[in-house]
């Protein structure tokens, strides 16, 4: 039911962007700087016992198209993996072992969505809504299954932004950001018989951009 909302929601907005009276000429901007991905506390249950994905930092960029003066097309991704270590709370008694971290795991998230602006000249909230994808990689074994090999699906989901715009020139900006992204992965190791369950990341990602038009 939420996720029929959201895409409702989505289509709506985007409808809304190209039936809106266009501006004169339509802008372009592009964006670097960096993010802090947070998944959520409950990171769901992964061989039997509760999992938990760290905070990590890392660069990132965005490029958008203002199709008038209210609606933009945003592209945003992660110029380089965020790297998270995974936790299996308990596996490190059971196993023998002196941590509960039991994985890293990469990861680079691209979203595409639509954003509304609002408000002054130079100071320009907007939210946004879209869709989300994360390529998963680098999955590496530590503690209790160190050396172990082990995999991490790919996901895909809606992702939703509030922000900020803040006009120091007509071609320069700070935006500040959050974002919320459906990120789930099937955690896979053939060692202990296949699929152990599913890792609920869905991380707010939170962060700070330098902007040129």
């Amino acid at each position: 039911m939420i996720r029929t909302t959201l895409a409702l929601s989505a289509l709506a907005l985007a409808t809304a962007a190209f039936t809106a009276p266009k501006a004169e000429a339509a802008d372009f901007s592009a964006r670097i700087g960096a993010h802090s991905v947070n998944p959520k506390s409950n990171n769901g249950t992964v061989a039997g016992l509760p999992a938990r994905v760290g905070d990590e930092i890392s660069y990132t960029g965005g490029f958008s198209w203002h199709i008038n003066d209210n609606f933009s097309a945003d592209l945003w991704l992660g110029l380089a993996k965020f790297e998270h270590e995974v936790a299996l709370v308990g596996a490190g008694g059971a196993f023998g072992v002196g941590t509960d971290t039991v994985a890293t795991v990469e990861h680079r998230p691209v979203t595409l969505g639509v954003n509304y602006h609002f408000g002054s000249e130079t100071i320009r909230p907007f939210i946004g809504l879209g869709y989300a994808w994360v390529n998963v990689s680098g999955e590496t074994g530590r503690g209790a299954l160190d050396g172990v090999p082990l995999s991490a699906s790919n996901s895909n989901g809606f992702t939703y932004v509030l922000g900020l715009d803040i006009n120091f020139t007509d071609s320069l900006f700070l935006r500040v950001d959050a974002r919320n992204i459906d990120f789930d992965t099937d955690v896979t190791v053939p060692a202990l018989g296949g699929n152990l369950g599913t890792a609920n990341v869905d991380p707010w990602v939170y962060g700070l951009s330098l902007g040129f038009k």
